[in-house]
């Protein structure tokens, strides 16, 4: 057994050593596109911990008539606070509204000193169960007596969940096509190592050899390319998410972001992968090129 196994590694050294500048680019693409595949993931997991946190926060504004009556305004609340998709309603006077317009545009003096309290109307903010029944909320109090508008801050989280899209989508799409030139330059490097061996494959085959003995060594070297890609990935992953998430935090302190806990959890589908991938490669050499 011991015998057996030093003959796969020399065989596996031995055929790396060969064809040295095919296996580099066969790992180097393999890297591409599982650093593409983390990625994704990775900025996916980004901007939904940004919009997990911003839907928290997400409120409708029922702005109110300057001259609302008392009684339209009483029925309006009961009639939000009736409603099974309201969590609570908070009321936020013309003084009230004003303040939070000076602490908004505080480094704009400009702006808020051209505007006066008066100008800003009283509003019911309500926190809703689900951010998503915003249209529910619209339908039954748009119109009613006393209310002027209602504004929902969801259409920004509607843009940035098209961004990510398109973002996401972009990377897998990519990520697709460096995979699949991962396999046929994995494929390629099994191939010419089983060319420059044929001559000793042949005479395993006069001796007696299996199919698998002759087989395994080219399964081990697309296993050692698929591997070193993936570990190149994941540390090339560790540094994104140190330099370019953690800067993100640092400029913007509020904002959350991936965590060392979120790249671990990829670890395990970019092995997956590349052992996949790997093997699919080397099959297709096996099945193709090396046929003893």
């Amino acid at each position: 057994m011991a015998r057996r196994v030093d003959y796969y590694f020399r065989e596996t050294v031995s055929g790396l050593r060969r064809n040295g500048l095919v296996a580099f680019a066969a790992v180097s693409t393999m890297f591409i596109s599982l650093f593409l595949l983390g990625g994704a993931q990775l900025i996916g997991r980004q901007i939904g911990l940004v919009i997990d946190q911003q839907t928290e926060r997400v409120e409708v504004a029922v702005y109110l008539d300057d001259g609302v009556s008392q009684a339209d305004s009483d029925r309006i609340l009961a009639k939000l606070n009736a409603m099974p998709e309201v969590d609570h309603v908070r009321y936020e006077s013309k003084q009230q509204a004003y303040e939070r317009f000076q602490a908004l545009f505080a480094n704009q003096p400009d702006l808020v000193n051209n505007v006066s309290a008066n100008a800003l109307p009283a509003s019911y903010r309500v926190k809703l169960a689900d951010p998503s029944k915003f249209r529910v909320i619209y339908a039954q109090i748009f119109g009613q007596p006393g209310v002027e508008q209602v504004v929902d801050e969801r259409a920004v989280l509607d843009r940035l969940f098209a961004v990510s899209r398109v973002l996401r989508w972009g990377a897998y799409i990519a990520t697709a096509v460096m995979l699949i030139s991962s396999i046929a330059l994995i494929a390629n490097t099994v191939r010419m190592a089983g060319f420059a061996r044929r001559k000793e494959i042949g005479i395993m085959r006069l001796v007696g050899a299996t199919n698998w003995f002759i087989h395994i060594p080219f399964l081990i070297e697309g296993l050692v390319e698929g591997l070193a890609g993936a570990a190149l990935a994941i540390a090339a992953l560790a540094w994104l998410r140190r330099v370019f998430f953690n800067s993100i935090h640092q400029t913007i302190a509020f904002l959350p972001v991936v965590r060392t806990q979120d790249l671990l959890a990829l670890v395990p589908l970019l092995l997956v992968v590349s052992v996949v991938v790997a093997l699919m490669a080397s099959a297709l050499a096996m099945r193709r090129f090396l046929e003893v």
